[in-house]
């Protein structure tokens, strides 16, 4: 009998060599490409609530929570008080925008590194997961 790879593992096995990719690249900068990302989603969001930026970054609010507290201890992020005393406004530190400032072109250089390897419609299923995953989680609901 012939196993089917579970694509589960598969994705998950390729999402970690990547993300170790980025993360060597990324090394001058002091960020992890977990960090990163979520600097730059807020530079282009802007200010925001935990609530506003979850669905920005696809995590759920506890998930989101636990990861600005790494980014607010190394001084990357503020968390500071909204509308009411229950809703918090993320804001990045000139600390950030630096970091992002110094990782920008260790990211480009690695997209670019990896956009050679992969072809374009390889390229374009990859970028398709984002949306697979918005609605598969809307099915599961």
């Amino acid at each position: 009998m012939t196993v089917k790879p579970c694509l589960c593992t598969s994705l998950r096995e390729a999402a970690l060599a990547l993300t170790e990719l980025y993360d060597r690249a990324l090394v001058p900068s002091g960020l992890k490409i977990t960090m990163f990302r979520l600097l730059r989603r807020l530079q282009n969001a802007g200010p925001s609530t935990i609530s506003e930026f979850a669905p920005i970054v696809n995590l759920d609010r506890s998930t989101l929570g636990r990861n600005l507290k790494v980014l607010e201890r190394d001084g990357l992020v503020t968390l500071a008080c909204g509308k009411d005393e229950r809703s918090k406004v993320i804001h990045l530190t000139k600390k950030a925008e630096e970091a992002i400032e110094i990782a920008t072109p260790y990211w480009e250089k690695t997209q670019q590194q990896i956009n050679e390897i992969l072809d374009e419609e390889t390229q374009k299923r990859l970028n398709q997961l984002t949306e697979f995953n918005k609605d598969f989680k809307d099915k599961l609901k």
